[in-house]
C-alpha cells in the first residue's frame, strides 16, 4: 500500500500501522524497506527533560533513540539521518491519550524530512534512569500539511547565541542567616541584597540569560554588572563543591561576553584560603558579606 494513501490527521493503531506499511513493532524511530518510510513515534506526554516537539522556528525536534548512554549515530538513527539517500519518506505519529475500551492509537501529524542545512544538534538528556548523557536530537521540517497538535519545546535552540537581561530580581531584606532556610532562598537573598549595594554605588547590574547557539537550555547569568563590566556569580555556601562549580561557570558564560568581563564569585562567608588562592590564580575576585551590612572583597 502506498504512503499517500496515509491522510494526515489520520488515528491508526501502531499494529495497524506495521500491518499496512511494514517496520518494526517498538521504539521510537521504525525504518521499513517494505513502503520506503521512517516512521517516529512520539509520546502522549512526554517527560519535561524531553528534547520532543515543536519549536517556534517551525521546525519539529525529535530526539534520536538509544536508551543508556550517550545517543550514537547507528541503526535506526542513521536510517533517519540518510532518509533521503536511501528513498525513504518521514512520517512523525503522536499518540494519543489511552482509550480504556481499546488499544492505544496514534495521530498521523504529516510528512517531514530531516533539514538540509542542520539536521541534527547534540545537547543534554536524561536517560531513562535519570543519568545525565549526550543526546542526538534531528530537526525536521514538514513536507506539506501537517495535523493540528503534538508536544510543543519549552524553550526553542536558538541559532545564534544569545544574551538578553532578565526579569529584575525582587526586593528582598538584607542577607541573614536564618533557621531552616534553604539554599536557593539564601542565595536569592545574597544576590538581590549585593545588587541593592552596587547599586547604590552607582552600578549598572542585571541578572543576564544566556541562550548558546544550538542549545534547548537557558542558563541565568546571576548578575551582570555592566558599569565594570562585570560577571558575578552566587553560590549559597563557600565549599569547595560550590566554587569549583561556579568557577566552571564564570569561565563558560566569559566566552560571550565582548568585551572580556572580569570574574567575581559571590559567598555567604569567607571561603578556606586553599580556595581563595584558586579563584586568585584565574584572576577571579571573590566576595561576602559582612556582619555590618557592607561586603569584603579580594580585590579591596
Amino acid at each position: 500500500m502506498a504512503t499517500n494513501e496515509l491522510a494526515v490527521g489520520e488515528a491508526v493503531t501502531r499494529s495497524e500501522l506495521h500491518k499496512r506499511f511494514g517496520g518494526t513493532p517498538q521504539g521510537g524511530i521504525s525504518p521499513s524497506t517494505k513502503s520506503r518510510m521512517v516512521m517516529l513515534f512520539v509520546a502522549d506526554s512526554p517527560v519535561p527533560d524531553d528534547l520532543t516537539g515543536w519549536g517556534e522556528d517551525g521546525i519539529f525536534h525529535f530526539t534520536g533513540v538509544g536508551r543508556h548512554g550517550d545517543q550514537e549515530m547507528t541503526r535506526n538513527n542513521l536510517a533517519l539521518l540518510r532518509h533521503v539517500d536511501d528513498g525513504r519518506a518521514v512520517h512523525v505519529f503522536h499518540q494519543l491519550p489511552k482509550n480504556p475500551e481499546g488499544p492505544r492509537t496514534y495521530r498521523h501529524l504529516g510528512r517531514f524530512q530531516v533539514d538540509p542545512e542542520q539536521p541534527y544538534y547534540t545537547a543534554d538528556g536524561p536517560d531513562e534512569n535519570g543519568h545525565a548523557r549526550t543526546v542526538i536530537v534531528f530537526r525536521l521540517r514538514p513536507i506539506g500539511a501537517t495535523a493540528v497538535g503534538g508536544p510543543r519545546l519549552p524553550i526553542t535552540p536558538a541559532m545564534e547565541t544569545r544574551i538578553s537581561t532578565a526579569l529584575p530580581e525582587p526586593r528582598i531584606d538584607p542577607v541573614r542567616l536564618r533557621a531552616q532556610e534553604s539554599p536557593r532562598a539564601l542565595a536569592t537573598r545574597l544576590t538581590a541584597d549585593y545588587a541593592n549595594h552596587l547599586r547604590k554605588l552607582g552600578r549598572d547590574v542585571s541578572a543576564k540569560q544566556l541562550q548558546v547557539k544550538g542549545e534547548p537550555g537557558i542558563a541565568l547569568v546571576d548578575l551582570f554588572d555592566a558599569t565594570e563590566n562585570r560577571l558575578i556569580e552566587v553560590k549559597h555556601n563557600a565549599t569547595r563543591q560550590s566554587i569549583r562549580l561556579a568557577i566552571g561557570q564564570l569561565l563558560d558564560y566569559r566566552r560571550f561576553f565582548n568585551p572580556t568581563p572580569t570574574l567575581t564569585l559571590l559567598v555567604p562567608s569567607a571561603p578556606r584560603e586553599d580556595l581563595l588562592d584558586l579563584c586568585a590564580s584565574l584572576c577571579i575576585e571573590v566576595a561576602w558579606p559582612t556582619p555590618e551590612g557592607g561586603y569584603v572583597s579580594t580585590h579591596d
